[in-house]
């Protein structure tokens, strides 16, 4: 399991498992595409539901209900949704690929003497 943080709570996720890998990716593109949807909507207030529910739904399909529910608190709005996407993308830079480089180093270092 990694520790990341999202709006400042800390979660747990396999998130080097190939599965839920492949589940950041998908989910990330899927609402991506629910933002451009969005904007087509006749009321602003269908678009702005739509892209929440979307966020909330790609949270908490890699973290779990619970610990979406501990990001999002009983309500949210959609400049908090786009802060959260917004970390969601960088998750992988700030919090895995340094686990991944650092232990890669430890494993040559190890094994090449």
């Amino acid at each position: 399991m990694i520790e990341v943080v999202l709006q400042g709570q800390t979660l747990k996720a396999n998130l080097l498992n190939p599965e839920v890998s492949k589940r950041y990716e998908d989910g990330f593109d899927k609402v991506v595409k629910t933002f451009d949807e969005a904007a087509k909507c006749e009321r602003g207030s269908d678009g702005i539901r739509m892209q929440c529910q979307a966020v909330i739904d790609y949270v908490t399909d890699i973290f779990g209900e619970e610990q979406a529910k501990k990001v999002f608190g009983e309500s949210t709005d959609l400049l908090e949704c786009m802060d959260i996407m917004e970390e969601m993308y960088d998750m992988y830079e700030k919090y895995i690929t340094p686990k991944v480089t650092k232990k890669k180093q430890e494993l040559i270092d190890r094994f090449s003497k």
